[in-house]
């Protein structure tokens, strides 16, 4: 499977690791036409991650039923953060946060999000790419389009990438693909302990991508990878991985479980505190 291809799938199955290993079987070997989109993203070393398609996991939400919205769901940031880099991780998150509503079909929900998506896209200098797309969101929801509603989500998410490929801004576009991955191990642990299984459990043994989250973070300007809530994320996602690494080795069991959503949640907590 082509690299860039590898990453996208791996990200995307561990926010929704809650669709159990069967998610990852669903999409390995669907391999998307390389474009010169993508070959700019390589050649420009921007994050595989960043923005990837979301309409895949749409459909597979699809296939899993309802799910707990109201103990998987938070409360949108009330205060913008001060830094741009906070802004970016708050935004990834936010993106993950999304698909809980969206699935839900929350109307007021998306209100919400389209409001705060399109206050955070200004504090990274893009609101000028996604202002139609927010209020096409929140419009959609209110006539209860869903399936439209999905459709503005995702290409809210291209647009957010292209700007950032317009930019050569890489490494704002790993902090937001960072911000979107902490979040969405926040879920799938969270929806795991409220039905345990070890199978459902295996979906987060996704090493690769914890491995690839920690060399990124190492790679950070000394500036920004000192502040304290770099200093932070750093070992949180070091601690993330030891878990994951343990667990993987001997069996997921509920605790293991439990410490990873642990570990995940007081990092977002972490994100969203202003110093």
């Amino acid at each position: 499977m082509n690299p860039v291809l590898r990453w996208r799938f791996l990200y995307w199955a561990q926010i929704l690791s809650i669709a159990g290993a069967n998610f990852a079987i669903t999409l390995i070997g669907q391999e998307e036409p390389i474009t010169p989109e993508k070959y700019e993203r390589e050649e420009l070393g921007v994050n595989v991650y960043t923005a990837p398609s979301i309409e895949r996991i749409f459909q597979q939400l699809d296939t899993l039923g309802p799910l707990p919205f109201e103990q998987l769901q938070r409360e949108f940031p009330k205060i913008s953060p001060a830094s741009r880099e906070r802004t970016a991780l708050i935004f990834g998150g936010l993106v993950a946060d999304g698909f809980l509503v969206v699935q839900a079909e929350r109307k007021r929900g998306v209100d919400d999000l389209g409001r705060i998506l399109l206050k955070e896209a200004r504090g990274l200098g893009v609101a000028g790419r996604v202002t139609r797309h927010c209020a096409s969101l929140t419009d959609l929801a209110r006539r209860g389009e869903w399936p439209a509603v999905r459709h503005e989500l995702i290409t809210t998410q291209a647009e957010v990438e292209q700007t950032m490929i317009d930019l050569r801004d890489q490494k704002m576009a790993h902090l937001i693909s960072l911000g979107g991955w902490l979040r969405g191990l926040e879920i799938s642990a969270a929806a795991i302990e409220l039905n345990f299984s070890v199978q459902r459990a295996n979906a987060l043994a996704q090493q690769d991508l914890v491995d690839y989250f920690a060399g990124e973070l190492n790679t950070l300007p000394p500036a920004l990878a000192n502040t304290p809530l770099f200093e932070k994320i750093r070992a949180g996602v070091s601690a993330i991985r030891l878990s994951l690494s343990k667990a993987t080795a001997v069996g997921f069991k509920l605790d293991d479980v439990n410490a990873i959503h642990k570990q995940a949640r007081e990092l977002n907590l972490a994100i969203r505190q202003n110093d």
